[in-house]
């Protein structure tokens, strides 16, 4: 999920690394522990967008479909779908026999229910706009299980979305009192106990058996029988809980991966985009300047950068979408404001920050000043966050490091609540449509757009392809990547392994999700 958010979902299509298992035996009927870096808060999925929540949040519940690693959909909850050439109506098929852990139905009506519930903005959610459009509008038909779907407005990657969607059942649509603290939901595990601030205990549903068609049911051997999400902040922590075996699975970056593959430990995942740089663009922020924004992108060195943000395990993003990108290309080529220091100062100088006699630039009385913020308790951002802060000194730029835990940047930037000039964050999601509430229109509270992005070219070729189907608007939609990225609203900083680490354990991560399959799952002997 993150900074912002980890847009994730429930998954069908995985792909495993290797290393550490051997031919040793699976011990069933035992508990699995995995760490998350940040507090799970309410587990409410429709609420929550953290990659922390996500990872919980698929243990519990199930999705209409999924993604697999070539971003193409895997028939999930719902098995099937149609639309009218031309038009925003969808008729989705559900799956005959899913129940939800009270033993009542997932129908075609709970599935409607919650498109319907997402759709409608004034519910808040932070998946309005990403898993299904505002104004959508969904009726389940019970008897001949579907739905019918109409979209207020252009959805190309409508399908796609879908995968974002958390189906929540019945009982918890009626009362979502229930799910802030528990679950209610069909998937293979249910919320048995749970501990704000330390941990939250999953339990093993039995008779579970639509899952991904590899890992399809719980009635396995091998499979935990309770599963421990355990808020450990530090990496360093996490890895040693790791080694120790005090901890199942995790997810590291950065150079804590070195000690877990020198151990010999399993890993699996994909390879993710990390830390995005934004900028501050509302009214009296320098960022609103696009001389200043690319005069500042021009002052790093984004080789470098990307070496300190991968933590020497990855390199140079090829755009704001991870890779196998949905629609193939490099947007970066030839977009990204060439690094040259003496240019960034001249830009600043044509914009009328001059430099003071302390080597700080001022305009109109006032300091070229920026907070930059960022994620604490990730070390490469950290040390990216310091790289930055040091080239942009050299230009005539005061920066103060505004480190904060992930919830709260999330939070903070979403809910307009927190005061920034420059950000460092992390957008995780499959399709370019999925990016565009963060890049254009409202600013919170009462939309996406955080940095209050209003780039006319993205803009305009946003709109001429989102009313094509898919990838038959990809061109547009690299376009559309590459003018954001040329005119600096934001460079996304580097791409690296972003694995899972097991002991004692074994497991699939869904590449598009980067969250591990409930149903693929195993105890090993030690």
């Amino acid at each position: 999920m993150v900074g912002i958010a980890a847009v994730t979902a429930a998954t069908v299509s995985c792909s495993a690394g290797g290393g550490g298992t051997g031919e040793r035996a699976v011990v069933s009927g035992g508990t699995l522990t995995l760490a998350v870096p940040v507090d799970l808060g309410s587990l409410d999925p429709h609420k929550s967008a953290t990659n922390a929540n996500a990872v919980a949040s698929t243990l519990a519940y199930d999705t209409p479909l999924s993604l697999d690693s070539k971003n193409e959909p895997v028939p999930g909850v719902v098995t099937a779908w149609r639309n009218e050439p031309g038009s925003g109506a969808w008729v989705l098929t559900v799956r005959p026999g899913v129940t939800c852990s009270d033993g009542s139905p997932l129908d075609a009506k709970t599935v409607a229910d919650n498109i319907n519930y997402v759709a409608n903005p004034e519910n808040g959610s932070p998946f309005t706009g990403l898993a299904v459009q505002a104004g959508t509008t969904a009726v389940g038909d019970v008897a001949a299980g579907s739905v019918a779907v109409t979209s207020s407005s252009p959805a190309p990657f409508f399908i796609q979305n879908l995968s974002l969607l958390q189906l929540v059942c019945a009982p918890g649509l009626a009362n979502r009192d229930l799910l802030t603290s528990g679950s209610s939901g069909s998937g293979a595990y249910v919320v048995s106990q749970n501990v704000p601030g330390d941990h939250v205990t999953f339990t093993l549903r039995k008779g579970y058996s639509w899952g991904p068609a590899d890992h399809p049911g719980t009635d396995v051997e091998g499979i935990p029988e309770t599963v421990v999400v355990k808020t450990v902040t530090d990496p360093t922590t996490t890895a040693n809980l790791l080694l120790n075996g005090q901890l199942n699975a995790a997810s590291v970056v950065g150079s804590e991966q070195k000690r877990l593959k020198g151990a010999g430990l399993f890993s699996a995942g994909p390879s993710n985009l990390n830390d995005e740089l934004v900028f501050n663009q509302a009214a009296g922020n320098p960022g609103a300047d696009v001389d200043v924004r690319r005069a500042l992108v021009m002052a790093l060195d984004l080789g470098q950068l990307s070496a300190v943000n991968s933590g020497g395990l990855g390199g140079p993003a090829a755009g704001l979408l991870p890779v196998p990108r949905i629609c193939p290309g490099d947007v970066m080529t030839g977009s990204t404001p060439a690094h040259d220091t003496g240019q960034a100062k001249a830009l600043l100088d044509r914009s009328g920050w001059a430099v003071g006699p302390d080597g700080v630039r001022a305009k109109g009385g006032a300091r070229l000043t920026l907070s930059l913020l960022h994620l604490s308790n990730q070390p490469q951002t950290s040390a990216s966050a310091e790289y930055i802060a040091s080239r942009w000194k050299e230009v005539g730029v005061e920066v103060t490091l505004d480190q904060r835990p992930s919830d709260q940047v999330a939070s903070g930037l979403l809910g307009g609540t927190v005061s920034w000039g420059a950000a460092l964050i992390i957008i995780n999601v499959s399709t370019p449509a999925a990016l565009a509430p963060f890049f254009s229109g409202t600013t919170p509270p009462n939309g996406q757009n955080f940095a209050a992005i209003a780039n006319d070219r993205y803009r305009s070729l946003s709109e001429q392809a989102v009313v094509k189907t898919g990838t038959e608007g990809c061109a547009d939609w690299n376009a559309a990547e590459a003018a954001l990225i040329g005119s600096a609203d934001v460079t996304p900083l580097s791409m690296s392994p972003n694995l899972w680490w097991g002991k004692n354990a074994t497991f699939a991560v869904n590449d598009a999700t980067n969250t591990i399959v409930p149903t693929s799952m195993r105890l090993l002997a030690p």
